[in-house]
Order: C-alpha cells, then structure tokens, then sequence
C-alpha cells in the first residue's frame, strides 16, 4: 500500500473531526431512528428508556459508541416486551417462547452493560427497633 493510499484510507476513517453536517442525525442526537417521528408513545418510551440507561451508566459523554448502541438495543427489548406484557394482559394470544427469548436477550444485554438490579438494603437494628416503636 502506498503512503497516499495509507493517508486516505486514515481520513476516510474519520480521524480528523468531522462536521456534524456530514454525519446522520442518529450520531448528532437530534433523531433516535430513522424514518420514526418519534411522538408516538413506543417512540417516547424508548427515549426515555435509553436516557435513563444512560444515566444509569454515568451519562451518554462516558459511553462508547458500542456502549451506545448496546443501550438502543436494550431500550428496544424494553419496548417490544412490554407490548407483548400489554398484549397478554388484554387477553390477547401471545407467543411465549418468543416472549421468553425476548426477556432473556433483554437482560443478556442489560448484563452486559452492567446495569444491575439495586438489591435493598437490611435494615439495621435500630431502624427495626424505630419501627417496632
């Protein structure tokens, strides 16, 4: 490879800066996916499920891209199983292998993020003590 060719190919990846005019308006933020208005109630819950992971996580500014895009992958479990929670509550027939599956990639993936379940504390003797009171 020839050290025009080199150079190139290192622009062409992005190492120097590149204007927010020539990027998608996923990476700048301002639309969570393509082709979704974004007003609709799926499209608001995950919004706020990814800004919540993300705050989980210590905030979008400490993340890595592949770290973001774990975070839309979870929010999007979320949403697609809580409509088949919703569904089945209806009465609804649902598939629930696929709802099964759906809950364990979920949770795959919450994992792999670290975001944990927050275990409850004891209670101490003197709180039971108080309350006992």
């Amino acid at each position: 490879m020839s050290a025009t060719a080199a150079k190139s190919n290192s622009d062409s990846f992005g190492i120097s800066p590149r204007s927010s005019h020539v990027r998608s308006r996923v990476t700048n933020g301002s639309s969570r996916l393509r082709g979704v208005d974004g007003r609709g109630a799926d499209a608001r819950r995950f919004k706020d499920l990814i800004e919540a992971f993300e705050r989980d996580l210590g905030g979008r500014s400490k993340l890595t891209q592949a770290e973001v895009s774990l975070v839309r992958q979870a929010a999007a479990n979320v949403v697609a199983s809580e409509k088949l929670q919703s569904a089945l509550m209806r009465g609804e027939e649902v598939n629930l292998v696929s709802m099964t599956r759906l809950a364990n990639i979920t949770a795959r993936c919450l994992k792999q993020l670290g975001i944990k379940r927050q275990q409850d504390r004891p209670a101490s003797l003197a709180e039971l003590m108080k309350g006992a009171a």
